[in-house]
């Protein structure tokens, strides 16, 4: 990063208190500019000069390791280690509250208990078999999904998806609270851009899904449409009411070689609702939408790219994902977050040196901003992490 400057000239006459010039004498100088953390995420995304990348935050799970390995018990960790967003965009903080999924859930309902396991109905219909006294982050098994047949979508539909319930916003009082906090702010807010594979893979489930988009095409297609017209409907007020920066698109329907659904499918399926919605944000002045998406993305990149989505997180590296190989062939039509090896961070010192190394050249064209690839497994220690950080830092400009 380098320091952006800006050329000033005053006049005396102007400007009395330089008493030492004459009048109408003029008096030059530079002047460093500052900017705030919207300026540098907008520069960012446009490739732009910036005085330093945004420090935003990864996504962190092993707080109790840290705290005995000397972390302070009594902080809030986003805030100890200083970050200025992102996850906070996942959880809420710079989020706009607005719920475009299924509404308002299934009660939960305990089913089966073990000292091993937990079986339940979850809020999102799903009977889940969850594992106890899992480290990190835990895990999970899938029994049965609420969407089976088309019957079931119907009932589905009009229980969980009306575009119209009330509890899709906050309640007004706490609206109109976001809309003057967020008026002047120097920082970017974000908002769901919607799930056209992602929700309902997790109604249907990995194998039922893929099974109907052969068996049941119409089906498909009728859910996915839907889908982005209740999207639209509800992103309808927010966009009206709030100056948001940009969209969020959720997926993960990729793994580590690949796509769950091929290319074509894509295509025929999926491509024409991105273009649907990114066309609306666009429309509404969100002129930049981002897709979440683990695994290998590669095969699907070039549709997201002509369907409206430039952005792209969390490019796994275990997955082959590569941010210079992809600043190489696609140049500054995709912008990127994420891409820092997870694995890297627990080997130690030297191998987080070699990968703050591989991605150095990818900062220094633009467009990109370092993070952890998904999320910081309880392998990585306090120390490494620490060191992970200062030496991010150092290639961003921060310090």
């Amino acid at each position: 990063m380098q320091k952006i400057k800006r050329y000033i000239c005053v006049l005396s006459y102007a400007v009395p208190s330089f008493t030492h010039l004459k009048r109408n004498e003029s008096l030059c100088y530079l002047e460093e500019i500052k900017m705030t953390n919207r300026e540098r995420f907008w520069r960012t995304v446009r490739f732009q000069e910036i005085d330093r990348l945004p420090f935003w935050s990864d996504w962190i799970g092993p707080f109790d390791r840290w705290r005995k390995e000397g972390m302070p018990a009594d902080v809030d960790p986003y805030n100890f280690f200083g970050f200025e967003g992102l996850i906070s965009a996942f959880w809420g903080r710079d989020r706009v509250p607005v719920n475009l999924g299924m509404y308002p859930g299934y009660k939960y309902e305990l089913l089966e208990e073990t000292d091993e396991y937990r079986i339940y109905r979850a809020g999102d219909g799903v009977i889940t078999k969850a594992q106890k006294q899992v480290k990190g982050f835990p895990t999970y098994q899938w029994l049965e999904y609420p969407i089976k047949n088309r019957d079931d979508w119907e009932k589905f539909k009009e229980e969980q998806l009306n575009p119209d319930s009330s509890g899709r916003y906050p309640e007004e009082s706490q609206w109109e609270a976001l809309k003057k906090q967020w008026k002047d702010r120097d920082y970017p807010i974000t908002i769901d851009g919607g799930s056209f594979y992602g929700f309902p893979r997790n109604w249907i489930g990995v194998n039922n899904i893929s099974l109907m988009f052969y068996d049941e095409p119409d089906l498909m297609h009728e859910i996915i449409d839907y889908l982005a017209d209740l999207f639209i409907k509800v992103l309808h007020k927010a966009l009206h009411e709030i100056e948001i920066d940009f969209a969020l698109f959720w997926e993960d329907m990729c793994y580590k070689s690949g796509p769950l659904i091929s290319p074509a499918m894509f295509r025929e399926f999926l491509l024409p609702n991105y273009k649907k919605v990114t066309s609306f944000l666009v429309e509404h002045g969100v002129e930049l939408s981002w897709v979440d998406c683990d695994g290998n993305i590669e095969a699907l990149l070039p549709l997201w790219i002509e369907g409206g989505v430039r952005g792209h997180y969390p490019l796994e590296v275990a997955s082959g994902m590569d941010a210079g190989k992809l600043r190489e062939e696609y140049g500054q039509e995709i912008v990127m977050w994420g891409n820092v090896d997870k694995r890297a961070l627990a080997r130690g010192k030297e191998a987080i040196d070699e990968e703050i190394e591989r991605l150095a050249p990818v900062v220094a064209k633009g467009g990109f901003i370092p993070l952890v690839d998904h999320g910081v497994p309880d392998d990585i220690s306090y120390e490494n992490y620490c060191y992970y950080l200062e030496r991010r830092k150092e290639i961003t400009g921060y310090k």
